[in-house]
């Protein structure tokens, strides 16, 4: 009897190492149009930290109007993602290469535990950096969907990051 497809693909990536999964990660922002739009949003500098697996750091930026990921720490990252391999593996294979689509799936890892988000930097460089635009960009399928877990209004969008703080 054929296995299936769920089984398949969890045991497909539960073999993924944290190396191979920051060659996936760096190919998906790099070749991506949603991650290109994106991260045009930010203001040109700054640095989000990826930790993925608990042992390979990278730090996603863009340079002009293209993304990059290097395998290295970010410099003063205002946030943070600590993702285990399973999930760089979702959203690569997963998701359609538009903003809503990928913002939705990250938010689903993160409330499933996969993806936790750490904010070191200042919360007022999240407004002056250009993140809220990257959730604009995400537009009424993100604002629904993040609606339908409870972070209805800019206040409790505000306070669970605040939580993130740290």
């Amino acid at each position: 009897m054929p296995l299936p497809l769920a089984f398949l693909c969890k045991t497909m990536t539960s073999k993924m190492t944290a190396q191979e999964s920051f060659q996936t990660l760096k190919n998906f922002f790099e070749s991506r149009a949603a991650s290109r739009q994106a991260l045009m949003a930010l203001r040109e500098g700054v640095e989000i930290g990826v930790v993925i697996g608990g042992s390979v750091e990278c730090a996603l930026f863009r340079r002009g109007d293209l993304p990059v990921v290097e395998a290295r720490s970010a410099k003063e990252p205002d946030v943070v993602f600590y993702i285990q391999p399973e999930s760089v593996e979702i959203l690569n294979s997963q998701t359609k290469d538009e903003i809503a689509d990928i913002g939705i799936k990250v938010v689903s890892e993160v409330l499933a535990g996969n993806i936790t988000i750490k904010v070191p930097g200042r919360f007022l460089n999240l407004l002056s950096n250009g993140y809220l635009d990257i959730v604009k960009q995400g537009g009424a399928p993100v604002m629904s969907f993040l609606a339908r877990h409870g972070l209805a209004s800019v206040a409790k969008i505000t306070a669970a990051i605040r939580r993130m703080k740290g």
